[in-house]
């Protein structure tokens, strides 16, 4: 029998029924992220700013990215922040019709949003003519290539000037403008961009306006009539500081300088020997351009040196060729040619405005830069030395003040002082008698009575006060070179009356004071001898190069009857030195306001105010000096702190005036040698002083 083996379920087929069978894998859809969005600014505005804010929505867990239009680094990079919001403020955004703004998911390109905006920035200011804070009308600026840029003053006034292909724009401010510092705008605007809208306004930007035309430089060196070697020599003057001077000696542009502490100087060879008409003319930081100042007659000889490089002397005249220099040996070839020989120093800039005059230019012509008329001389309205003599203190020229309280000071210490002890010493030396004495003129031991049989001539006191007077501004000319040229004359009536005004103040201010408030009687009195003083003064000023000149314009003087006591002499002295030093305080503010002296009667202006704020104030400072009988004498007796106050007030005044010249005299070190004269002769002058008050006694 057959035995069939049973199946049990752990047989074949029970392993096959009961096999594991292996979990099916989840399979989880991928979740779709939503792109960011811009939503500000809309798509296609037109944005008037170089920056802007650009800002969407975004998934909470998403980094975006705000991409640069120019492919540059990103804009900006916006980390998750817990919300759904983003915003890049103030991101640059270049001009153009139409700027792509795209927003990116880092990581996930795919994930964008872009709109496309125009944008047109506002341009830029940068200031006057040159790009400074000083303008004369004009205002320079940068913007978009090809924009139509419109520079606005506070008050409306605008022009209209259209950028170059750099970006750079220009123009002059229309409409009658005053000088003074406004804040400047501008906008701009270009039809393929940013259609009729424009740009918003730029930042401000303060520009000083200054439409007043300085006034001609003055050339002190060299002087008229000089000679020069061709080789190279030293210009030198006073100006507006800040100003930039160019010296003409005939058709050559010599050189240039920049004017510092009111004066200027410049070295330059390369002019052809020969005698030329030498002027200087400036150009102030605004760009105005002043007239020239008087020629001075200067011959140039042969060379001696080679000539110095750092100057320019180019023919000015157009299509002229320089002359060269003849060699020392006599060969031409040699010789470098003067447009080679003076390059002006490369530190000096240049002026904006030509300041060469034009052959064949109308002398009455209208246009302010055209200075033929006052380059040339020989006509009325020419310029003489005293129509720009004082820089006016409004003229940007930083008037060193506190220089001139301590030369004030320095002077009454070391000389005002020193002076009057000096003059008491000799006094009380020679027993009372003063140093000269008027009646040794007639001879001693002569008598009245020989004269009587003389003819006696009575002349007329206003015959004999218009000859003084005439005579003076004679004397105070010859404080500068006099031409034979028809300005000159002009000058001459101008000092006329300005001493007429001098002695006018002088005489009518303490004449009213003792009648009204002393009520004491008071003549005028005649000093011929006040002559030789004004003839001292100008020879004085001109020998030693005193420019403006130092001048004294008195005639006479007030004096009271006998029986006045030292209190009325004192206070008429004091009424006659204070009406001096506010009259010359008044002409000094005045000449801040006068028109350009240009024509006849605005350079007759100029140089009666010139001429008397120098009189008075020198005049001041003279009567106040404390010996022998003048004003400071009396006021001192009076009064010694009006005495002080006083002379301080005028010597304040005077080196004020005197500025220039004592820049000067600060680059060429003579101001340390007139410190050391001064303090010698206040040694000297006190140790006499000391000698015969203390000393003297006790030897007798």
């Amino acid at each position: 029998m057959m035995l069939i083996p049973a199946l049990t379920a752990s047989g074949p087929a029970s392993a096959a029924t009961t096999a594991p069978t292996p979990s099916p894998t989840l399979q989880v859809a991928p979740t779709l992220q939503a792109a960011p969005t811009i939503s500000s600014p809309p798509d296609g505005i037109f944005i008037g700013n170089s920056t802007t804010t650009v800002a969407g929505t975004r998934e909470v867990d998403q980094e975006i990215q705000l991409l640069s239009p120019t492919g540059q680094d990103p804009l900006c990079i916006v980390a998750p922040n817990g919300t759904t919001s983003w915003s890049c403020d103030r991101v640059p955004v270049p001009n153009g019709a139409s700027v792509v703004l795209r927003v990116v998911v880092t990581g996930q390109t795919e994930l964008s949003d872009q709109i496309a905006v125009s944008v047109l920035g506002a341009p830029i200011v940068l200031g006057g003519p040159s790009g400074q804070s000083a303008s004369n009308g004009a205002v320079r600026g940068t913007g978009e290539p090809g924009a139509s840029v419109s520079p606005v003053l506070p008050n409306g006034q605008t022009c209209l000037a259209t950028a170059d292909s750099t970006g750079a724009w220009a123009c002059f401010i229309e409409g009658a403008l005053t000088s003074g510092s406004v804040a400047v705008t501008a906008s701009q605007t270009k039809a393929s961009i940013s259609g009729p809208s424009s740009s918003n306004d730029s930042a401000p930007v303060t520009i000083r306006f200054d439409v007043d035309r300085p006034a001609a430089p003055a050339l002190t060196s060299p002087r008229d009539g000089a000679r020069v070697s061709t080789a190279g020599t030293v210009y030198s003057g006073t100006g507006e500081t800040g100003a930039t001077v160019t010296v003409f000696a005939g058709p050559y542009s010599v050189c240039t300088a920049v004017v510092s502490g009111g004066a200027w100087q410049c070295s330059a060879g390369g002019v052809a020997a020969g005698t030329y008409n030498v002027i200087a003319a400036q150009q102030d930081e605004a760009g105005n351009l002043s007239g020239g100042s008087p020629a001075r007659s200067v011959v140039y000889t042969g060379a001696s040196a080679t000539p110095a490089p750092s100057a320019s002397a180019t023919p000015t005249r157009p299509g002229a060729t320089a002359v060269p220099t003849p060699a020392p040996n006599g060969d031409a070839t040699d010789a470098p040619a003067a447009a080679d020989t003076a390059t002006p120093a490369p530190q000096t800039p240049a002026p904006t405005t030509p300041l060469t005059p034009e052959p064949g230019a109308a002398e009455d012509s209208d246009d302010p830069d055209d200075d033929m008329s006052a380059l040339q001389p020989g006509n009325w309205s020419d310029p003489t030395r005293f129509t720009t003599a004082v820089i006016s203190p409004f003229s940007g020229s930083g008037y060193p003040w506190l220089q001139a309280v301590l030369f004030a000071v320095g002077a009454v210490l070391l000389l005002a002082i020193p002076a009057h002890l000096l003059a008491g010493t000799i006094l009380r030396a020679r027993g009372g008698r003063p140093l000269w004495r008027g009646s040794s003129l007639a001879g001693r031991n002569r008598v009245r009575e020989e004269f009587e049989t003389a003819p006696s001539v009575r002349l007329n006191r206003w015959l004999l006060g218009g000859a003084a007077l005439v005579a003076a501004a004679t004397l105070v000319m010859l404080s500068g070179p006099i031409v034979s040229e028809p300005a000159y004359l002009r000058l001459l009536v101008a000092v006329v009356i300005a001493l007429f005004l001098v002695n006018l103040v002088a005489s009518v201010a303490p004449l009213s004071w003792s009648s009204r408030a002393l009520k004491v009687d008071a003549t005028i009195t005649f000093l011929p001898r006040y002559l030789l003083l004004v003839f001292l003064t100008a020879i004085g000023s001109r020998v030693f190069g005193v420019e403006p000149a130092l001048l004294f314009g008195l005639l006479g003087s007030v004096t009271v009857v006998a029986g006045a006591t030292p209190a009325h002499r004192g206070q008429l002295a004091t009424v006659r030195a204070a009406s001096l030093i506010v009259l010359a305080v008044l002409g000094w503010f005045v000449l801040g306001v006068l028109p350009a002296a240009d024509h006849v009667g605005t350079a007759l202006l100029a140089e009666i105010v010139n001429t008397l704020v120098l009189a008075a104030i020198g005049s001041a400072v003279f009567i106040l000096v404390p010996i022998g009988n003048t004003s400071g004498r009396s006021v001192l007796v009076w009064s010694p702190l009006v005495w002080v106050g006083l002379t301080l007030a005028a010597l304040t005044v005077l080196f004020g005036v005197l500025a220039p010249v004592v820049a000067v005299w600060h680059s060429e070190g003579t101001i340390a040698l007139l410190w050391v004269a001064a303090a010698s002769f206040a040694a000297l002058s006190c140790g006499a002083w000391a000698w015969q008050r203390f000393v003297a006694p006790t030897q007798v």
